[in-house]
Formats: C-alpha cells, structure tokens, sequence
C-alpha cells in the first residue's frame, strides 16, 4: 500500500425507489462483472433488482425469488451467480443468474468451524445479524459482515461452506468514528476493491465508508459520505450499499432512507 488518501466527489445521484416494482428499502448493492450495471435488494421484498448506473430499474432484467429480509448482494468473480445474506437467520444464499434459480442456502450456524464465532450470535438472534457480503475476486472468497454488538467480518471459502476466520472491527484495527461511540458504531455494506486488494464497508450511523486491508487489519481511512444539497453539505442517510469500481475510480453507495443511488470519482492524493 502507498501513503496516498483517497477523496470522493460526487458526479450524480438518482431516485431509484419504485414501490410498484417493491424496490422500497434498498440495502445491497454490487457490480455486474463487466461493470455496466448494478444489482440491490430491497429487504421487505423476494426480489433482485438490476439498475443501469443511472439508477434506472429494468424490469426484464430482475426477478423473484422465493426470499425475503435480504440485506446485502454480491456477485462471483465469474459473473454467473449472485450472493445474498439474509439477516434473520443468519445465511448465505447463492443464485444462478442465467435461470435466476437459488442454488443454496446455508445458515451461518450450519457451516465448518462455526463455534469459532457462535459467541458473537446470540440465540434468539438480536436483530444484528449480517448486513453485507462481498467477494475476493483473488481467491473466490466471501466475506460477510455483522451489522453490531459487536461488529465481525467473516471469511468464507468460496462456496459458503466452511468459515476460515473473522476478525472485530472495533478501535484496535481502526473502526472509530469522532460522534458515534464504539458501542454504537455500525456496518452494513462491503465491496471488495481488486486492484488495491482492500474492502471498503459503510456504517449506516456513521454515515461514512471504512477503506480497510484485510491483510493489514487495519482501516487505511474514513470517508465521510457528505454530499451538496443547497449549497449545504449534507450527510447520506443509511448507507446500506456499497460498490466499487476501481478500473474506472468509480464507487456507488445507495441509501436506503431516501431510496437513492450516489455515484462518486475517487480521487488519489499525494
């Protein structure tokens, strides 16, 4: 890693909510594989959508699938199958995009070496369950995030059925924010940056993005998500999903409050 930051600037942003298609509560979002389109959840919803990078629904292009309560999406390296978290039990759903058949489902419980991490997830679970996932295009690997209390990102092999580490994020490895106590801090959205082998994860009350290195462990730096309305800078409400595209320096983040799609420039300094 170099000692260069990173910056946003916002280039456009667009309404993407569309209550008659059921996309109210956006809460996921990644790249297609060629980078010309975008896919998201929406959480009261059995449905994943696909969006232009402006933002617009096309309606032939998403489909129903027999789940609800999904709050992150990712695809594989390959571009064949999507990957969904459900929040309330904990799993991971894996879809086949061309017949848009789920291929599996796997609760978190289910999986090799899940005593590893099962103090982290009480039973009844309290609603801080996963929020996000994403793919390591290197490896194949999944990684998931738990929203809080505490937060944990989790390493998966690459069909979901074996967890091979996790890690706290918390104010040893850099998760702190200036206004929002470490108890509170939260995560919902992660995508896998390829070219700086990094993953960038939102938190909804920080209203900010983590740049973190896995290898590392370390958050290399906040990102506040504040944009201009009225010539006021503005936070970005719930930012529940984030996707990166590094070969053009452009990330996407979506709002699940406002039912918005913000597209930034990443700009590298010094």
């Amino acid at each position: 890693m170099t000692d260069a930051t990173l910056s946003l600037s916002l280039i456009s942003e667009h309404r993407i909510l569309d209550k008659a298609a059921g996309l109210n509560e956006p809460s996921g979002l990644t790249l297609n594989h060629d980078g010309s389109a975008l896919y998201t959840v929406s959480d009261d919803t059995k449905a994943v959508f696909r969006l232009d990078l402006k933002g617009r629904l096309s309606i032939t292009e998403s489909f129903f699938i027999g789940i609800d309560d999904l709050e992150g999406i990712a695809i594989n390296g390959d571009g064949s199958r999507l990957h969904a978290v459900q929040e309330e039990t904990n799993a991971l759903i894996t879809i086949d995009i061309a017949t848009r058949r789920e291929l599996s489902r796997r609760p978190l419980a289910a999986m090799t070496n899940y005593e590893s991490i099962q103090r982290f997830f009480p039973d009844p679970p309290d609603n801080k369950g996963l929020e996000g996932i994403t793919v390591n295009t290197r490896t194949g690997h999944l990684f998931v995030v738990k929203e809080g209390r505490p937060g944990l990102l989790i390493e998966l092999d690459a069909e979901g059925n074996s967890i091979l580490q996790a890690r706290l994020l918390n104010a040893t490895n850099g998760f702190v924010h200036p206004t929002v106590g470490p108890d509170n801090l939260d995560f919902s959205g992660l995508s896998y940056d390829a070219e700086r082998n990094t993953i960038w994860i939102t938190s909804d009350k920080g209203q900010c993005l983590n740049h973190y290195d896995w290898e590392q462990d370390q958050v290399l730096q906040r990102l506040d998500l504040v944009i201009e309305a009225d010539n006021k800078p503005k936070r970005i409400r719930k930012s529940e999903g984030v996707a990166i595209d590094p070969a053009r320096n452009r990330l996407y983040v979506v709002s699940e409050r406002d039912g918005r799609l913000y597209v930034f420039k990443i700009h590298t300094n010094g």
